[in-house]
Formats: C-alpha cells, structure tokens, sequence
C-alpha cells in the first residue's frame, strides 16, 4: 500500500507518545461511526505500546454518541463532556498531548471548545480528512481519504502495532459508515485492501453491519417513515430534493442523537436526484446535511450560505434564522445551480 506519512512524522509522533503522561482523544459534535471508531482504534492501539497501560489516555467527545454505536465501546472509554464538565474540563487541561480525530476546526466542538482553548501546552496531532486544516503541531490528513479510520488505519500500522479485532472491529466500523456502506467518497484499491486486512483479523462483518443497520429503536424507524412520507420534497426537474424536521415534530418521536442518521442519503436513491438537504430545527439555529452526486460541490455551497464544509459530495452547516428562510435559502441554491 502507497505510504502517504514520512518515516520523521512518526518518528515524532512515537517520540511524543512516549513522553506524554496524560493523552486525550477528543471527536467532534454528534459523534458519527467514524469519529467513534477511529477514536476507539488510536485508544486501543496506544494502550499496546510499552509503558502505556501506566499512563491516563481518555476519549472525550462533546455529546452522547447514538446508540447504535455503544456495542463498539466495550471499555467505556468514551466520555461524555456535557455529563461531566468540571472532570473532562480539567484532564483537557492537563493534558500532554491530545488527539484531534475527524474533524478540523474547533467550531464543531461547540461548548468542548472553551475547555480546549485553556490547554496552550499540549501538543496537538490532527488525525482527519476534511479540507482546509489550521496548523497542527503534527498533522496525519490527506483529502484523498475516505474516512478518518483510514488515516488512523495507516497510522496505527505505520507506528508498528499489531491490529487484532478489538481495533479492526472499530475500523471496519468508522470506514463502513462515513462511506455510506461503501457507497461513496474516495473508494479505491487501498481502502479495499485495508478492509480485506481488517477482515483478515476474524473480525465479524456481517454482525457489526447488523449493529450499525439494524439495531434501530421504533421511534427512529417511525420518525424515517415519516420523514419521507410527509416531509420529503423532491424536484425532479432539478434534480434535487430536501427533508425538514422541526422542533416540534423532534419532540413527537422523541428524537434522539443519531435518529437521522442517513435519511439525507436516501434521496439521492430516487431515479435523477443528484442533490439532497436534510434540515433539523434546533434552538438556535437550524442544521443543515447536504449530499450529492457527481460534480456538484456541496463543501462550496455550506462553506458559502451555511457557516459550514465537510467534503465535495457531503457536507454540513448552520442556518440562523426560520425554518421557512432556510427552506427558501434551498429552493434558491437549488434553482442556481
């Protein structure tokens, strides 16, 4: 497989481990399978190097992960910040050296990022795929990625740790899901190699793929139903459709974080939609998914009206204002391009 991170890099990062004392792992807002796998994989792996059993590493994410995700966390090794502020406050603070695993920018950490700002000493090591990093002390990122668990893959490999099934498993996971079951993003050789390397491992595909597609609660597959059958508009001679969700209707099916986790992607299975907009009001703003086909760039269209980015065909932002103004601010995205 092509080596993409230089001998020195790991070199240093190894060096960095070794003398660290305290490692966080931290993931962004909404914790998908690829944020929750990959962070899970560097946590396993780091726990094999020499000495480290003996040191204080913790996974941190901002909010609760969706439940489909909990049979990947058989340790509890994630913590949640919004639980415990004042706790994982103070081991961010205190931290030697801290992972930042599948997203960029601090934005996406929302309250978490108060906590971060306070640590000035740490050294920081981005592991992530999404365009347009700041600098990072050191940085394991390459666009080409499909995922975040790829480039952990590789770094996990690279440092030279065996990967048994307790890290194939949340691997297999994070690549799995953040390509929509392989479905997009950068599918090529290496990333089939490195799953056919994972599946070498004895890891149980076909049970995790059940975790992650069928083990949905009756209120999450209810609220999918609904959602398509009453909140869907599509415009086929645009090409295009988009879903809202309101407050109001969150409350009916008692959502939950994860609940519409992949409905975006299931306009695009609609014969001649190329572009797909999911919108939940939240108190404050409404958040946008958008995803596509082809060459329409959703990063450009987030970066530009939604305070957001992500990737060419899938992307994510915020809109402040109304429900009705964002659904406008669609409609007219959607008659430009």
């Amino acid at each position: 497989m092509k080596k993409i991170f230089t001998n020195d890099k790991i070199s240093q990062l190894f060096n960095i481990i070794n003398s660290a004392k305290r490692i966080a792992i931290i993931s962004h807002t909404n914790p998908d399978g690829d944020a929750i796998g990959s962070s899970l994989a560097l946590y396993r792996a780091l726990l094999k190097i020499e000495n480290n059993t003996q040191k204080d590493i913790r996974i941190i994410v901002p909010n609760s992960m969706p439940d489909y995700l909990e049979f990947l966390d058989t340790q509890k090794a994630v913590t949640t910040f919004a639980y415990n502020e004042k706790e994982c406050g103070a081991f961010l603070a205190a931290s030697d050296l801290i992972f930042v695993v599948d997203f960029n920018n601090t934005t996406r950490l929302e309250k978490m990022s108060e906590a971060l700002e306070r640590n000035i000493c740490a050294t920081r090591v981005l592991v992530d795929h999404h365009i347009d990093p700041p600098k990072f002390d050191l940085e394991f990122h390459s666009t080409q990625s499909s995922s975040a668990g790829f480039l952990a893959y590789l770094l996990i490999k690279e440092l030279g740790i065996t990967i048994d099934t307790t890290i194939a498993t949340p691997l297999y996971t994070a690549m799995m899901t953040d390509t929509g079951g392989f479905m997009f993003g950068n599918l090529n050789t290496e990333l089939y190699t490195a799953v056919s390397e994972l599946a070498a491992t004895g890891i149980d595909i076909a049970s995790i793929n059940r975790e992650v597609f069928n083990n949905q609660t009756l209120n999450k597959v209810k609220l999918t139903g609904y959602l398509l059958s009453d909140k869907l508009t599509v415009n086929l001679p645009k090409k295009s459709a988009y879903i809202t969700l309101s407050l109001e209707e969150k409350d009916k099916f008692e959502y939950k974080i994860g609940d519409t986790e992949g409905v975006v992607n299931i306009p695009l299975t609609v014969q001649g939609v190329v572009f797909s907009a999911l919108l939940i009001e939240n108190k404050d703003h409404i958040k946008l998914s958008l995803r596509s086909i082809g060459e329409l760039d959703v990063n450009i269209i987030c970066n530009e009206h939604f305070n957001g980015g992500g990737h060419k065909n899938a992307a994510g932002g915020k809109f402040y204002g109304t429900m009705t103004e964002c659904e406008n601010a669609i409609k007219s995205i959607i008659d430009r391009f």
